[in-house]
């Protein structure tokens, strides 16, 4: 592993201990400049930075939507790599397609994780065999959603009345009707058919964009 000089670091997960025991890993293979420790991406996001690695809990607890968290980091240029327990490939494709670049499961040995980390920083992306063998699979495949359809998909699925949709997007209800037909479309391009509510809500809650009903896993 090439050593690190300075690497400057933000950690985002809503679990402390892990917030710890990560930086404790990182900070004894590397030399740190700067770290960032965070349980929501905003807080991240207030500080100046730059940072040459993002460390990201796929899932937090503040519902936000992952992807969406992967494309705020990656627009400010920081690197991203997700650090997590998700298993849904839908989900960690869409991540992949917002600008991640690694994923090291909570389950692996650290070792993989700081290699990771690693390889971010010297701008290389790192994707195990195991994940590259999921996301080249059926269970991947995600329709090509923009932001502004996928936000008006999740808030629509969540039970919310289109007009609540366009108030909160602060757009017409006509173009929320626009956005969820062009969901539909989409959806439908990849055998994955979403013509009533009820499967545009089976769709977001397979890819992530929504919870799943508690007591389903």
């Amino acid at each position: 592993m090439t050593e690190k000089v300075g690497l400057r670091v933000a950690l985002i997960d809503d679990h402390p201990a892990i917030l710890r025991a990560v930086m404790g890993e990182i900070s004894a293979a590397f030399s740190v400049a700067e770290v960032c420790r965070a349980q929501h991406v905003d807080e991240v996001l207030a500080t100046p930075g730059p940072y040459e690695v993002v460390v990201l809990d796929v899932q937090l607890g503040d519902d936000s939507d992952p992807a969406d968290n992967v494309r705020r980091l990656a627009d400010k240029g920081w690197p991203v790599l997700l650090y997590t327990q998700e298993a849904n490939p839908r989900l960690v494709a869409r991540c992949f397609r917002a600008g991640a670049k690694g994923i090291v499961g909570k389950s692996h040995e650290l070792a993989d994780l700081l290699e990771a980390v690693g390889l971010i920083a010297d701008g290389q992306p790192y994707l195990s065999g195991e994940w590259a063998s999921v996301l080249r699979s059926d269970a991947a495949v995600i329709p090509s959603l923009a932001p502004r359809e996928a936000e008006a998909l999740r808030m629509y699925a969540s039970g919310l009345p289109m007009k609540s949709v366009a108030r909160r997007m602060g757009i017409s209800p006509e173009t929320v009707k626009d956005y969820l037909m062009r969901v539909r479309r989409r959806y439908d391009e990849v055998g994955r058919p979403a013509a009533t509510k009820t499967e545009l809500y089976v769709r977001a809650m397979e890819d992530g964009l929504v919870n799943p009903p508690t007591g389903i896993s």
